[in-house]
């Protein structure tokens, strides 16, 4: 059996622990720079970041305009448009768009109604099947990861639109300014 001063001392052992305890320490994240970051780390590589961030000038970017590197397009000439298509050839090109490819799979769904839509455009272009190995390396040459996608072209081989759907293929022409032609009877 315990005496008195035993458990009295047995007791100030355990407030002094009780006391002085310390947990295992918390993690907190938080998204202030893009993505999740430990808070206690919070400064750890902030100058790094803030050296090597890209600011985006909306202004100087015009409406509908995809900043490009001016990819050039191996093996394209100009082709002359037909003479019954020359007005609106001409409108397009008043545009900036001067071809297209579009690349497409033979078991893609969504493909035939954008190539339906893209084929009544008064524009040349190029249609390009990725089941095909010369299709598979112009989409791996433009970074085309989904089909259908149609890229629309400039006089100088620059990409200046992309679309992936039939919605896109219309906002495109009618900013643009593109009319399509009648579908053959």
């Amino acid at each position: 059996m315990r005496t008195q001063e035993q458990v009295e001392a047995e007791l100030e052992t355990l407030k002094q622990e009780l006391s002085q305890v310390e947990g295992t320490p918390t993690e907190v994240y938080t998204r202030i720079v893009g993505y999740y970051r430990s808070v206690n780390n919070w400064n750890k590589g902030k100058r790094e970041e803030y050296r090597f961030r890209k600011l985006f000038h909306a202004a100087q970017v015009p409406a509908g305009r995809i900043p490009d590197e001016g990819l050039p397009i191996p093996g394209t000439q100009r082709a002359e448009a037909p003479d019954d298509a020359a007005a609106d050839y001409s409108l397009a090109a008043e545009a900036g768009i001067d071809y297209y490819f579009y690349f497409y799979r033979t078991t893609c769904p969504n493909c035939q109604p954008v190539k339906n839509y893209i084929v009544s455009l008064p524009i040349k272009g190029r249609q390009l099947n990725v089941d095909e190995p010369e299709g598979l390396a112009l989409a791996a040459e433009y970074q085309v990861l989904a089909s259908p996608t149609v890229i629309f072209f400039d006089v100088l081989n620059r990409e200046i639109y992309r679309a992936h759907n039939v919605q896109s293929l219309k906002e495109i022409a009618r900013f643009a300014g593109i009319k399509r032609e009648p579908a053959p009877v």
